[in-house]
């Protein structure tokens, strides 16, 4: 084997933005808990990054479910990319995958009563992030699902542009709110910095990405999932019998509205898929 200078450098055209890309999101996942430390008073630093960072655990069953999507997914979209029909299959790919995220949103907010047990009593005042960072994390998976078009079209320069646009709006919201009082001070800054970051850096790469390599989604069912279970979850919260069993059975129920709606809708989408695989 010899050493192609040629193939060297196309390979590093195409990685070296990715590389950057990788550097400017370690911005976006760690620097809030970084300035929480250093933009509050001594005296209570300590404990908002106590606060958001146990709070921010109940978020990561999100984060792993995205995680091991993108082992799985991006192979699969590399190896689909030469197939005549691979843009729908990216396109159902992307809705059924806000599907498990809306499930995932829903199941970890109608089940806080007990799932906050993973969380010691002195750090659920700040519980109130957990929503924004799950759907800041539905965000970012969105994102990666989109990222395909850059990395097939060979243009991964935007996704260093997108994720050092994410880096700076992170550093500049934070900078802004976290010194703050009122609903967008301290750790709740930080939170809704998150979404805001994930949401633009995903709404972006969305509109640039239908004029680079179009593929179709079906948008109408894509945000009408996730309207579903945010509806759900807001009713949810004026579900309160006095008896804690009750509610989590009730509120429960609404997982199993959300999962009948699906499959109404999709119905005969899945008989399609299986009867193609059978």
């Amino acid at each position: 084997m010899t050493f192609d200078p040629a193939l060297w450098k196309k390979m590093m055209r195409y990685a070296m933005p990715l590389l950057l890309a990788g550097l400017a999101g370690m911005t976006n996942e760690t620097g809030d808990r970084l300035l929480l430390k250093y933009l509050l008073p001594a005296n209570i630093s300590e404990a908002q990054v106590g606060i958001y960072g146990n709070c921010y655990r109940i978020s990561i069953i999100m984060t792993i479910f995205i995680q091991t999507f993108r082992y799985a997914a991006e192979p699969f979209f590399f190896s689909q990319s030469k197939e005549s029909n691979s843009g729908q299959v990216y396109a159902d790919v992307m809705k059924y995958f806000v599907i498990i995220c809306s499930l995932i949103f829903l199941g970890t907010m109608l089940n806080m009563s007990w799932i906050q047990a993973f969380v010691g009593p002195r750090f659920r005042s700040g519980l109130g992030v957990v929503p924004i960072l799950l759907l800041a994390n539905l965000c970012l998976g969105v994102f990666f699902n989109l990222s395909i078009w850059y990395k097939l079209s060979g243009q991964t320069r935007f996704g260093a542009y997108l994720t050092i646009y994410g880096a700076a709006v992170t550093l500049a919201l934070n900078f802004l709110w976290i010194p703050s009082h009122g609903v967008f001070g301290g750790y709740m800054g930080s939170a809704w910095a998150t979404l805001i970051c994930y949401a633009s850096m995903m709404i972006i790469s969305y509109i640039i990405g239908q004029r680079k390599y179009y593929i179709r989604y079906d948008l109408s069912r894509i945000l009408g999932y996730l309207f579903i279970s945010l509806t759900l979850y807001a009713l949810s919260r004026f579900i309160h019998t006095g008896h804690g069993m009750l509610d989590l059975l009730l509120k429960n129920a609404l997982m199993l509205v959300f999962l009948s709606l699906v499959y109404g809708m999709e119905k005969e989408n899945l008989k399609a898929i299986i009867s193609k695989k059978a």
